[in-house]
């Protein structure tokens, strides 16, 4: 093979894709599904130079995509990767990416919520819901079934306003995955080990005609048969029993009431006694209680009854005919099939869809890849996210020391309110000493 011929083949081997908005939404189309009334537009977030795709509308279902000139094999090692810049933050809503499976019947006016997808990766957060999903779409090489396996503990989302790079690595070579966000890998491991349900089904599974039988005993621990009740053990006695030691406050207003009407109260103009009845003025705390330690009928309080016991009960024992917790017994699987090359079997990438429903507005997506190669990742990320984070961390710290300057100029300017206030105050206190001795100085004389 002529090294030419070798270097065509790596270059067919690897591809990548790389989309942005920088033209707006060239080459993207709405679908025209019914329910998908939200419409994204391309525009320049704040503070950044270049268009990116905007979620305009708040409480709104979007449905947008493009098809790829070219499925890319995710059999080669599979890299996904975007930018979102949640300007509003993420209260409750989708702002994941689903990377659709080659089908040469697919149009971006069909996509629909139930269109094949081979990944769907990126944010959702709602309510207790806090993750970057990262979900593959499996295919039995023994029963043609396709199931979701979603990844266990993924991370969580980035909810401040910068923008964040989001990345999926899925390596062929050893059946491993990484999820990086803004480049470092917060999640990794293996796709055997790490997704439910597990990408290989189990060797074996509860038999589903298994039944337990009747006299199976459940229970560990039952009540002591042979216990009986002390004879001194008195179910009647009350928890509490007036405490006789108790005595009546010096002081104790029993012949006044603990409310009494309202001196100030007035009958409206507008009542009718015949339709509205007698009127009455509203009940206030009688104002003598405030003063005495209590007002009203003195009333002996509880205390714990020290004979209460409350109903017997036999100490629980070990059940003697106890068999342990029943399970069915376990068979063969019949769907199990050990696949050694999951990525294989979950579809090539064919379009890239946006797909969601959010009550959150002002977020961005921008700088899609897809691709074969991490290398080509890193390079957009480089190129197109550093520049950004460099914009916004600087803005940030330009805002944080605004912050402290408006806090250090409002905390001098109440400074200096205390310090007129203690001066007015010792001027006071000069001109009533002066008095005092003028006072004491005509005494004298």
């Amino acid at each position: 093979m002529s090294r030419a011929l070798f270097l065509a083949l790596l270059v067919v081997a690897a591809q990548a894709v790389h989309l942005d908005f920088s033209k707006g939404l060239d080459g993207w189309e709405h679908s025209e599904e019914s329910k998908w009334v939200g419409r994204f537009v391309a525009e320049v977030p704040a503070s950044l130079e270049k268009k990116a795709l905007k979620v305009p509308d708040k409480a709104k279902h979007y449905g947008i995509s493009t098809v790829l000139k070219k499925a890319v094999d995710p059999a080669k090692d599979l890299v996904l990767q975007y930018d979102l810049k949640l300007g509003n933050g993420l209260s409750c809503g989708g702002a994941y990416i689903k990377f659709v499976t080659a089908d040469t019947a697919f149009t971006p006016k069909g996509l629909k919520d139930d269109t094949p997808y081979t990944v769907m990766f990126g944010a959702d957060k709602c309510g207790d819901t806090n993750k970057v999903h990262l979900i593959l779409r499996h295919k039995s090489s023994k029963t043609g079934k396709v199931e979701e396996k979603h990844l266990k503990s993924p991370p969580f989302v980035e909810t401040d306003t910068k923008t964040h790079v989001y990345t999926a690595i899925l390596r062929a070579s050893n059946n491993s995955y990484a999820v990086l966000v803004d480049g470092e890998e917060k999640k990794a491991g293996s796709l055997f080990e790490d997704f439910e349900p597990s990408i290989n089904p189990p060797e074996t599974i509860p038999d589903p005609e298994d039944k337990k039988p009747a006299d199976w005993v459940d229970e560990a621990r039952i009540p002591d048969p042979d216990a009986k009740k002390p004879e001194d053990w008195d179910e009647d006695a009350p928890m509490e029993i007036p405490d006789e030691d108790a005595k009546k406050p010096e002081g104790w207003l029993d012949e006044e009431p603990a409310e009494v009407d309202d001196p100030d109260a007035k009958k409206p103009e507008d009542w009718d006694e015949e339709e509205d009845g007698d009127w009455e003025a509203p009940k206030i705390a009688n104002p003598k209680c405030e003063k005495g330690p209590g007002c009203g009928e003195w009333k002996r309080p509880n205390k714990p009854n020290p004979a209460y016991k409350g109903k017997w009960s036999a100490p629980m024992i070990d059940n003697p005919a106890y068999k342990g917790v029943w399970k069915p017994r376990e068979i063969p699987n019949p769907d199990h099939v050990k696949d050694p090359a999951p990525l294989t079997n979950i579809g090539k990438v064919g379009a890239a869809a946006i797909e969601i429903w959010t009550m959150d507005d002002g977020y961005f997506f921008d700088n899609i890849v897809i691709s074969n190669d991490v290398a080509e990742a890193e390079k957009v990320r480089a190129k197109t996210w550093e520049p950004k984070k460099k914009i916004e961390d600087k803005l940030e710290e330009e805002e944080r020391k605004k912050a402290e300057k408006e806090a250090a100029k409002a905390a001098e300017k109440e400074g200096s309110k205390d310090d007129g206030e203690d001066k007015e105050g010792g001027e006071e206190e000069k001109k009533e000493d002066k008095e005092e001795e003028e006072d004491t100085y005509a005494d004298e004389l």
